[in-house]
């Protein structure tokens, strides 16, 4: 069903929200932008700081004929600034569904809360159908039904109880959906920074590689399992005419506290590619999916 004042045709949907979610003034709008602003920043300090040449990786020969050792080297450490700017992309992010939380229960209410509710709004992170009920049973005087429809549809279980309402058969379960969820990797690192610490960065090899005329003649093997400061990263053996001992390397900037990382470490993105990931989920997902039901004339028909 199309929200109401949307149009038609065979190569585009539009829709139209009420005016009062897409103000640029809204709490949750200026929260928005401020986290933009602060990518923007992160980029250049990122941008900055690998201009440094911030770690090497040194080919040194071992007692076995042929082979290389590839020794990590760090020169530079992360400047305390990429972790703050990181924080504050997080806060803001964070802070921008909180104020739409608030929106949202505002518009639930004509406008304004009641004192005694203020206090009580937040935006829900629930790993599954029930604890999401929960959310709501423990605020029953502070959303409708509309409200808890237009944040049902962008809760991390969501697309998981779909296919259990069509009898999809899926492996993944609510708790893999949530440990991969953008909104739960958003809300445990922006607590962390809240009321812990900084962030933990670390590098991590994003992508490695070396060129042969014809046939490589070099293998790879793997090294001593660490990614400390003179750690051997890999081995090589072999070599190819001409080309010399030049491994190419790309390395990503990864948050360790990441709950995707510590699931499965090496399948994050780069910091600047996993924040930018989160500001979209929250502008291109989640801000349009809430303000088209609350837009909407409720009950449906």
């Amino acid at each position: 069903m199309l929200p109401v004042g949307a149009r038609c045709d065979d190569r585009r949907v539009l829709i139209q929200y009420s005016p009062a979610w897409t103000r640029p003034d809204t709490s949750w709008c200026v929260k928005a932008a401020r986290a933009l602003e602060h990518l923007r920043a992160l980029e250049a300090e990122l941008k900055a700081f690998r201009k440094l040449t911030p770690y090497t990786l040194t080919p040194e020969r071992t007692e076995r004929p042929g082979r290389l050792a590839y020794r990590l080297h760090y020169v530079h450490p992360f400047p305390t600034a990429i972790s703050a700017i990181t924080g504050d992309v997080l806060a803001n992010l964070r802070a921008a569904l909180e104020c739409l939380a608030y929106g949202v229960a505002a518009a639930c209410h004509g406008g304004s809360l009641p004192p005694d509710l203020e206090s009580r709004t937040t935006f829900p992170i629930a790993k599954d159908p029930a604890a999401f009920e929960r959310f709501f049973q423990q605020r029953p005087q502070l959303y409708t039904d509309q409200a808890k429809s237009a944040l049902r549809i962008v809760q991390p279980f969501i697309f998981g109880e779909e296919c259990l309402r069509h009898g999809v058969t899926r492996t993944r379960t609510y708790d893999d959906d949530f440990v991969w969820s953008q909104l739960h990797r958003l809300d445990r690192l922006w607590n962390i920074d809240k009321h812990r610490r900084l962030n933990l960065l670390a590098w991590w090899p994003d992508l490695l590689w070396w060129g042969s005329n014809g046939d490589s003649q070099r293998t790879m093997h793997p090294g001593d399992g660490t990614l400390a400061d003179g750690s051997v990263l890999f081995y090589m053996h072999g070599e190819d005419p001409g080309q010399g001992t030049t491994v190419h390397h790309e390395f990503n900037i990864v948050l360790t506290d990441d709950p995707a990382h510590l699931a499965q470490p090496g399948t994050t993105s780069d910091l600047l590619r996993l924040l930018t990931g989160f500001y979209d989920t929250v502008t291109q997902n989640v801000f349009p999916r809430v303000f088209t039901v609350m837009s909407q004339p409720w009950p449906l028909p």
